[in-house]
């Protein structure tokens, strides 16, 4: 698979399908794998671009401290790099602070806009305390055991006893990035999460946008899908019931077809 040079790294790229272009941008962490139940689906429609951010994947690593801002810089210098001018952008978690960040510095660059459970600010309307110590602990604890922390606020515990085969998916792509990444790139990807505060600015966001997010989302609290939506004009939301964080998995199917439908119109 194709790594193209950006920014003094070396970016992790996957292009497939045909069509409008359609760019994904994963969350911290994560790297392109966890498109896999969503891009098959895209590509029927749209060129997907998916790729690793920087210090994920298979992506390079830079030890330096950056923002939110540095990874949209990326993104623009791959697609430039790729000839594609514009773009439908899809972000989910701290890709979707990502995509915030891209839009407003390049929103020529921007067809549509999709913002998957996201939030305008890592402190804004945080997690409840209780999902919050899940989450450090699962930092803290051995390898396996912290990927199976976060499993409970990615995964309902109704869909890993019902799906039991894409819980195991998840949980092992889960297991690659988190060896694959390292506590020290995971921490300078958090810092840039940490910092992202785009609370004032996202009502300058000018492209029609879609805002997804489920009602039980642990991890980014369905409150912030309403604030991005209350401040950002003419936007749409879709709220899954008792949906959480990864409703890219639990609710592939219905996420793609309300995403495609409204990349569509």
């Amino acid at each position: 698979m194709p790594s193209i040079k950006v920014n003094d790294i070396e970016v992790y790229c996957e292009t497939a399908g045909s069509g409008p272009h359609l760019t994904l941008v994963m969350g911290m962490g994560c790297s392109a794998r966890q498109w896999q139940w969503m891009a098959p689906v895209f590509e029927q429609s749209f060129t997907v671009i998916a790729f690793d951010n920087r210090d994920a994947g298979r992506t390079g690593r830079q030890d330096i401290t950056y923002t939110t801002e540095q990874f949209a810089d990326d993104i623009y210098a791959l697609l430039t790099s790729l000839g594609v001018s514009k773009t439908h952008l899809f972000g989910i978690s701290v890709g979707g602070m990502i995509a915030q960040r891209f839009v407003l510095k390049y929103p020529g660059m921007v067809d549509r806009l999709v913002l998957g459970c996201t939030m305008p600010g890592f402190f804004h309307l945080p997690p409840a305390p209780d999902d919050l110590a899940i989450m450090q602990e699962a930092q803290a604890a051995p390898f396996e055991e912290g990927v199976d922390k976060m499993m409970q606020l990615f995964l309902t515990q109704t869909f890993m006893k019902e799906h039991p085969e894409q819980a195991t998916r998840l949980k092992e792509i889960m297991m690659i990035e988190k060896q694959e990444q390292g506590i020290e790139a995971l921490y300078r990807q958090l810092g840039a999460a940490m910092s992202h505060d785009t609370v004032s600015d996202v009502k300058n966001i000018t492209a029609p946008t879609l805002i997804i997010t489920g009602t039980a989302d642990p991890m980014a609290p369905a409150a912030n899908a309403h604030f991005l939506h209350g401040q950002i004009s003419g936007s749409r939301l879709v709220e899954i019931p008792g949906g959480y964080h990864a409703f890219w998995v639990e609710h592939c199917r219905e996420a793609c077809r309300i995403i495609a439908d409204f990349l569509k119109n």
